[in-house]
């Protein structure tokens, strides 16, 4: 029995996340902030990518629009119409990606999407034959983004190796396989996944600050001013105090850096994994990872002889083989009920004893704890990134799997914050689960940016931008940006008149001219400190 507590006090000593690790974390994700918002997106490990989201939804809009989600397993593509008091209605089409697909090319990966988006267009009213369907694009992978429309792909991670993405733009991708496929569809925005959570949860709850993505991976978006925001051409934008959502690419912060309290079993994950060095954060605490952290913190038990007898069960001895649902379902038992669940998913012979079944349960505990620790760092570092009201709520939106399914990780979280901040601020931290975030967020931007009265804070725009504005409803139509598109061919000698257009217009130029074949309150608020 004294050999059993010493083996797992030492893991335990491991996997706690003290008040010392916790404060350099938040104080190493902090810095790494401020470095990421002066370092151009194309240069090394990208983070803190501009957006070019201004503005967030009053939860009053309606219409209906496209969007695209692509996320880390699944792709998406849906028809989202806006009810107005913070409601939706969603028509999908939702696809496995295939390991396949996520090593082939870039041509075949979107085709494949293509071929889906036909199917979502058959399931929904007929639209007008010469008006191309706006779709907004929530994109999962980092991007290097230059306006609300255009951006370079990047490293993505995730496991896709696509050949011959990097470097190339991502609309470009779209409208090329949307013309291939005879598909009369546009792409007038582009976000990332975690920046649509925020944009979708303010539809419900215009009061977010944060957005965090908890699933298969990890990521965070919050809002920042423009001023501090270093990499974009601040004299592009004339009220520089104006506030940008941010895409933090969080999931790669710790990368060259030693704030984060890695474990032996955290480097022999990563020395294993088919992308070493990369992503160190969410590699702790992900749902990708956490299973086979568990697996080899308990394989190291069992050689030890302190665990099953020394025998390994077969779902332990294959890497990768035993997932973060596994621990989700073991977490989520009764005492009594769980010999016979470790019976099942372990493919054991028998049951094991209540002693063996205890200590792996705690072993569950324990890196689920500390995922929980992590990602409180992670959401405390973006709060104080931003200012409050001393009575304001402060509101994260998180979407995800691992947040939403596992046992206890909400209740673990605010724990965590509420002893980083103290009971009167934690307090007032609400976590709300955001469901649907990358297409609902995805539907709502492109309807901001397809909006009349959305143009006035676009790079390249004379106009200044307008704070506490309400975005208007009405979008403009698809067909009616072919028109805008056929005036400033016939007057492309007025570079004043050309400067007034907004920022996705140079991306719908492009999709029209390659496609000829067939033809929320403004996010400015004045806050205090905490």
């Amino acid at each position: 029995m004294a050999k059993i507590a010493d083996g797992v006090d030492w893991i335990h000593h491991c996997f706690s996340l003290t008040p010392d690790h916790f404060k350099a974390i938040v104080h190493g994700f902090k810095q790494e902030c401020k470095d990421g918002l002066s370092t151009p997106s194309a240069i090394g490990l990208a983070t803190m990518i501009p957006s070019y989201v201004t503005r967030l939804p009053t939860g009053n809009e309606t219409g209906t629009y496209l969007a695209l989600d692509l996320g880390g397993s699944t792709l998406r593509v849906s028809a989202v119409r806006l009810l107005g008091h913070g409601q939706v209605q969603v028509t999908e089409v939702r696809k496995l990606v295939s390991s396949s697909l996520r090593t082939s090319t870039a041509d075949a990966f979107f085709d494949w999407i293509a071929d889906n988006t036909s199917e979502l267009l058959a399931q929904i009213p007929p639209q007008e034959e010469d008006r191309p369907v706006a779709m907004g694009v929530c994109w999962s992978f980092p991007l290097d983004q230059t306006s609300i429309c255009k951006g370079t792909i990047l490293r993505m991670g995730k496991g896709f190796l696509l050949a011959d993405i990097e470097g190339q733009d991502l609309a470009t991708l779209f409208h090329r396989a949307f013309r291939r496929k005879r598909i009369n569809v546009v792409v007038t925005a582009l976000v990332n996944d975690t920046i649509g959570t925020l944009v979708a949860h303010a539809y419900s709850n215009p009061n977010v600050r944060v957005g965090f993505i908890y699933g298969t991976g990890v990521n965070a978006a919050y809002p920042e001013k423009i001023s501090r925001i270093i990499k974009l051409n601040v004299a592009e934008w004339q009220d520089a105090s104006t506030e940008m959502l941010v895409n933090t690419e969080i999931d790669i912060f710790g990368s060259g850096r030693t704030y984060l309290p890695l474990t032996p079993f955290d480097r022999a994950l990563d020395a294993n994994h088919p992308q070493p060095g990369f992503q160190p954060y969410e590699k702790m605490m992900s749902g990708a990872c956490l299973g086979e952290l568990v697996r080899l913190i308990a394989v190291d038990l069992i050689q030890k002889r302190i665990l099953f007898d020394g025998v390994v069960p077969p779902q332990l001895a294959t890497p990768w083989q035993f997932q973060t649902a596994n621990m989700s379902d073991i977490e989520g038992v009764s005492a009594e009920a769980l010999p016979g669940k470790l019976q099942a998913i372990l493919d054991l012979p028998s049951p094991p004893s209540d002693t063996h079944a205890a200590l792996f349960l705690r072993l569950c505990v324990m890196v689920a704890t500390r995922a929980a620790g992590l990602a409180a760092a992670a959401i405390a570092a973006m709060i104080e990134q931003q200012t409050f009201e001393p009575d304001q709520d402060i509101v994260v939106g998180i979407n995800g799997s691992t947040y939403e399914l596992y046992p206890h990780m909400a209740e673990r979280i605010q724990s965590f914050l509420v002893d980083w901040f103290g009971e009167d601020i934690g307090s007032r931290i609400q976590l709300e689960v955001a469901h649907d975030g990358g297409s609902i967020g995805a539907a709502l931007v492109a309807m901001l940016y397809s909006s009349k009265r959305s143009r006035k804070n676009d790079p390249g725009s004379n106009a200044s931008h307008i704070k506490h504005t309400t975005v208007a409803t009405d979008a403009v139509p698809a067909l009616d940006m072919m028109k805008m598109a056929d005036q400033e061919e016939s007057t492309s000698s007025n570079h004043q008149a050309r400067d007034q257009l907004p920022s996705w217009y140079s991306c719908f130029c492009c999709w029209r001219n390659n496609r000829k074949r067939k033809p929320v309150s403004a996010y400015s608020e004045k806050n205090s400190s905490l």
